[in-house]
């Protein structure tokens, strides 16, 4: 092998071993990906800003500071994952509306959706989402 060839493949193989940690480093915490990931997926409703933010901070509020969960929603917002094809997505956009006063407004889409508490089905005040009471009047089931 020549020393060219050795010194171009030598620093090829350092940039692949080296690169993707630094990316990792450099990027935001999962705090934000999870945000972008709700707007994203629920762009058609207007959302409250600092109830989002305050949501994702009760979420995450018990969660481990480790690497793999900080892959694992990274991976989900650049790989494009919604919720059809995400468990983990799924729970965050279900935990988040029921977390806010969307089924309470009988789930108008006009109405800024506002952040009331992280959801528990023990404690929480919020209703049944899928009763009869919170449909819109035009689709009430006689």
């Amino acid at each position: 092998m020549e020393r060219r060839s050795f010194l171009l493949l030598s620093g090829v193989l350092v940039g692949m071993v080296a690169i993707p940690p630094s990316l990792y480093f450099v990027s935001p915490g999962i705090k934000k990906y999870a945000a972008k990931l709700i707007e994203k997926e629920l762009s058609y409703l207007k959302l409250d800003k600092e109830g989002l933010n305050n949501y994702i901070n009760d979420y995450f509020k018990n969660a481990s500071n480790n690497v793999m969960a900080n892959v694992k929603w990274k991976v989900l917002y650049y790989g494009r994952s919604n919720s059809n094809s995400s468990n983990n997505v799924n729970d965050l956009l279900r935990y988040y509306l029921l977390s806010t006063d969307f089924f309470l407004n009988q789930m108008n889409v006009e109405k800024t959706v506002k952040y009331l508490g992280i959801f528990d089905p023990y404690k929480s005040p919020v209703a049944n989402p899928f009763s009869y009471i919170l449909l819109p009047d035009n689709q009430q089931i006689t």
